[in-house]
């Protein structure tokens, strides 16, 4: 692998939709000394997992001292909550383990409100070159019924405080079909980020996840605690349709179903998933993908401790999945790939998994053509890639999906 994920699991508090393994440390203006000391220990954990992998890697062999990583990506929780130094130390520990490119992509999410002009200057002397900072919305009441930490002004300090100190690339996060969302309030976020001259956007359709308290209130079970004011699913396909053409308009390659770059500014890292290549995953939850196997690490931070001290002592451990047989390797392959606005390369099928797939996939879109699939053609005439177009392709990915799987 030559892509490693840190999740940093503090956060202020929990947003309402939100269902990843975090550890809730209390909003600003609160000085608490046991948040400091367990952030610290938690980065003492994740370098001591991370010098464990290596030495594991390197006994068997299987440790290329000649690829370095490429790209490295701090996800969360909210990594700007944890102390500059540890961030540095943790890179380094990566640097020392596997090897850090000279130009390697290091991103830290950040969240508005957690960080000001000398964190941040910390954070990018620490070897951060690239910020994506959650602004979900610009409208103050949507960030209130989603639960979010922050206001509209906040974020409006954030990008202040990234233009000042001269971030490389940064990232703005927004969340269409959250409750109080319409075409107003949306076509604002998206105008704004566009001034703000953020050099990639990644526009996210809100899912209702089992646990959150958006489930409780929105979801098919919700029974007495059933609230209104999600936008209807024809609202959330309009969002879609908006963003692909107001973004576009302004110059953004609309390259994967939710992310959207400014020429040269796609995220490395996050492409490394879509391309199915492997990683390493360190920290609360992650989960890595090396030689062909998943590894989980735990989601509660005692059995996380317990994880990294088996992994100190040579144990295998982790709950582990393979890539499964022929079949389920193809339609991982499929499904990543038509995520993609550079689509599935039926060369690469035919390479991989027969001359027959081909066909097969091909007979599997023939309704989709040309509304909803996209097909380039050779020198030879013969199909060379399959692409959904954009956005009523990928509105209706699903679909496509389903009607792949049922006919392979």
């Amino acid at each position: 692998p030559r892509a490693a994920y840190v999740h940093l699991p503090f956060c202020r508090s929990r947003c309402y939709y939100c269902d990843f393994a975090i550890s809730v440390v209390g909003r600003a203006g609160e000085t608490r000394p046991d948040v400091d000391a367990a952030m610290r220990r938690y980065g003492a954990a994740t370098r001591a997992e991370v010098a464990a992998t290596a030495r594991a890697m390197r006994a068997n062999g299987a440790l290329d001292a000649s690829a370095p990583l490429e790209t490295v990506f701090f996800g969360g929780g909210t990594p700007s909550l944890m102390p500059a130094d540890e961030i540095k130390a943790i890179l380094g520990s990566l640097r020392e383990a596997f090897g850090l490119a000279a130009d390697a992509e290091v991103s830290a999410e950040m969240d508005p409100g957690t960080f000001d002009e000398e964190k941040l200057r910390a954070f990018l002397a620490a070897g951060v070159n690239r910020v994506s900072l959650g602004v979900q919305s610009f409208d103050d009441g949507v960030l209130q019924r989603a639960g979010r930490s922050h206001d509209a002004r906040a974020a409006e300090e954030a990008i202040d405080t990234l233009r000042r100190c001269g971030v490389p690339r940064w990232s703005a996060d927004l969340i269409s079909g959250l409750p109080g969302v319409d075409a107003k309030t949306w076509r604002t976020s998206l105008e704004r980020v566009i001034e703000a001259g953020a050099d990639h956007v990644s526009v996210y359709d809100l899912q209702v996840e089992r646990g959150t308290a958006f489930y409780r209130w929105y979801g098919e079970n919700a029974g007495k605690d059933k609230k209104e004011g999600l936008p209807s699913e024809d609202a959330s396909a309009a969002m879609f349709r908006d963003a692909s053409a107001t973004l576009g308009a302004a110059g953004y390659e609309h390259y994967e179903v939710s992310s959207y770059a400014k020429p040269g500014a796609r995220c490395k890292h996050n492409q490394i998933y879509w391309e199915n290549a492997g990683w390493y995953g360190f920290g609360l939850s992650a989960t890595s993908h090396v030689n062909g196997e998943r590894v989980a690490r735990p989601r509660k931070m005692n059995e996380y401790y317990a994880y990294v001290e088996a992994l100190e002592r040579g144990e295998n451990v982790g709950t582990v999945s393979s890539g499964g047989d022929g079949s389920d390797a193809l339609f991982e392959h499929i499904m990543l790939r038509l995520r993609t606005s550079d689509g599935l390369d039926l060369g690469n099928v035919s390479r991989r998994f027969g001359d027959h797939v081909v066909e097969e996939i091909r007979e599997a879109m023939e309704p989709f053509v040309p509304e909803f699939v996209d097909y380039t053609v050779a020198a030879d005439s013969s199909p060379a890639a399959l692409r959904l177009t954009d956005p009523e392709g990928f509105l209706v990915s699903t679909a496509v999906l389903s009607t792949l799987i049922s006919k392979m």
